[in-house]
């Protein structure tokens, strides 16, 4: 899989989702049209028609029977007392009234039109969305690393069907292709293993066999070009098998790894004049102890071997992150990086001279490439970034353990 080295994310700004949006535009076209009708109805109702309202106090009341006449009653100064209008119904006594009324309904509606609008608009954007999920779904699977499964999305042929097609025939051919790759990597360290592990037993039966410091030196010399051949070879197997590995996970803690790895390069970083400095906390997370144990190994022998010629300084550090994850950072002196050449470190036989060139060079230019590959393996974060002051910074984070 390609390597995951990141950058720090930037800053995005808010953004609602695709269908809030297109709920809120539902509800607006709706409005929108309530609006302009209501609008029409009020304007006619208010200029074309020509109103001749009584006042509903010239009618009588109407009597409770019909068959008997009810006399109005009468008031103190004897008069007829006007007829009421009971407290349930609305009286309009005016043009202006009822138009009021008219106004005070239509927004009442345009009210109960942008809630009905809101509900359904979210109801039908999330019938008409939900497909996307399943290729995102398919899409976030695929980012880490699994290229076997398929959307196969059922229903009529339209625009997203097409899509969900064509995403399933981009992942059959990215399958493929990785597939290839790994079994030519696999193949071809296979192959070269027996025949130059032949040609090692040959140089030293050859060297030993020299009594001439000069034929000794040659054949030395050609034994260490054929030494580093099979540990490129070794590294590509292994990178092949990491890639392929099913094995479960079990609960490991970074720190005694890096305690483990740190006491066994101990004479390697003397030797080359580095300070190891290790800062360590438990950092638990669930992966496969061999693969934990080599990446940890490919960070500190890159950190000694890549450093400054004299004292120089590796700092290692693991610890809990404060959302739960297992974090590792390995921090070394050495030459100043451009920016570029760090990004890409993970990649195969490259270094920060760029790639690799001659056999006399220190490594085989693939132990970022399998932390690399491992942190995948784990679904990790690998990220790389040049010190200042010169050297390589260095930083995974892996989930937290279940």
């Amino acid at each position: 899989m390609p390597s995951q080295t990141t950058t720090e994310p930037q800053t995005r700004r808010y953004r609602a989702t695709v269908r809030t949006r297109l709920a809120l535009t539902y509800s607006a076209l709706l409005t929108g049209a309530g609006l302009v009708m209501l609008t029409i109805v009020y304007l006619v109702m208010r200029f074309v028609p020509t109103y001749a309202l009584v006042p509903s106090d010239s009618f009588p009341a109407e009597p409770s029977d019909p068959g008997i006449a009810t006399p109005l009653p009468e008031s103190s100064e004897g008069t007829t007392a006007a007829s009421t209008t009971p407290a349930s119904e609305i009286l309009i006594t005016s043009t202006e009234q009822m138009l009021n009324l008219l106004l005070i309904v239509s927004i009442a509606v345009l009210i109960v039109l942008a809630a009905v609008g809101i509900a359904v608009g979210w109801a039908v954007a999330g019938r008409m969305l939900k497909p996307l999920q399943y290729i995102n779904g398919a899409a976030r699977k695929a980012a880490h690393g699994d290229l076997a499964q398929r959307i196969r999305l059922e229903g009529p042929r339209d625009e997203i069907s097409e899509l969900a097609m064509n995403f399933d025939d981009m992942l059959a051919q990215l399958e493929r292709s990785f597939a290839a790759s790994k079994r030519f990597a696999s193949n071809a360290s296979h192959e070269l293993l027996t025949p130059l592990a032949t040609t090692r037993a040959m140089l030293d039966v050859a060297v030993a066999q020299r009594d001439d410091a000069t034929e000794r030196a040659l054949f030395a010399r050609l034994r260490a070009m054929n030494e580093r051949s099979i540990e490129t070879a070794e590294a590509l197997l292994g990178l092949a098998q990491i890639e392929a590995s099913t094995v479960a996970g079990e609960r490991i803690d970074l720190a005694r790894v890096v305690a483990e790895v740190a006491e066994f390069c101990t004479d390697e970083a003397a030797e080359a004049g580095v300070t190891v400095t290790l800062d360590l906390q438990p950092a638990h997370f669930d992966g496969e102890p061999v693969l934990a144990r080599q990446l940890v190994s490919n960070l500190v022998e890159n950190g000694i071997r890549h450093n400054a010629a004299f004292d120089g300084f590796l700092t290692i550090i693991t610890r809990t992150a404060a959302d739960g994850s297992a974090l590792i950072e390995v921090k070394n002196s050495g030459e100043i990086l451009e920016a570029d050449a760090v990004t890409a470190l993970a990649e195969p036989f490259t270094r920060a001279a760029g790639r690799r060139s001659t056999t006399s060079a220190k490594g085989h230019g693939l132990g970022l490439s399998i932390v690399s590959a491992i942190v995948t393996r784990f679904h990790g974060i690998l990220k790389l970034a040049a010190r200042p002051g010169g050297g390589l910074r260095v930083v995974v984070t892996f989930p937290s353990a279940g």
